[in-house]
């Protein structure tokens, strides 16, 4: 009669587990920030027809934050990119080489609710220029204000 095999004990390694899930971690930190960065706080206007927009339909994005400089103490407006202050030059240049980039690439423009439309237009001239046809303002619909 033949002997079975000798068992061995079997252990569980949980390094591999562990590194994997470090690795996770990090990667959302990094994500959320990246989001951050990009949705700076802004007094959004409303609409009546603002709806959700699917983040895969708004493909490679180009994000413009518009803040009135006057409520700060200053005079005009802070354009912002990425959480950065830059002057409108450079918003009008990293279009253009945004645009060079990537010929579909969708502008988003996030501005206050009170800011004087000239310095939107300023950005929107900006994108015709660099040849970008896809604009899209962000908004927030009617019932989620506060009356």
């Amino acid at each position: 009669m033949k002997r079975p095999p000798a068992t061995t004990r079997l252990g569980l390694n949980l390094a591999p587990m562990v590194d994997v899930m470090m690795c996770l971690l990090i990667f959302f930190m990094l994500a959320t920030k990246m989001v951050e960065r990009e949705n700076s706080h802004i007094d959004l206007p409303v609409a009546k027809a603002a709806k959700d927009a699917e983040k895969q339909a708004l493909g490679n994005r180009f994000v413009v934050n518009i803040r009135d400089a006057t409520l700060e103490g200053g005079e005009g407006a802070t354009y912002l990119i990425r959480e950065e202050a830059v002057s409108l030059r450079n918003v009008l240049d990293r279009l253009k080489i945004e645009s060079g980039l990537d010929p579909g690439v969708n502008c988003i423009i996030r501005a206050e609710r009170d800011l004087p439309y000239k310095y939107i237009q300023a950005v929107m001239i900006g994108c015709a220029g660099a040849n970008i046809r896809k604009i899209t303002f962000s908004t927030v619909p009617v019932e989620g204000r506060a009356e």
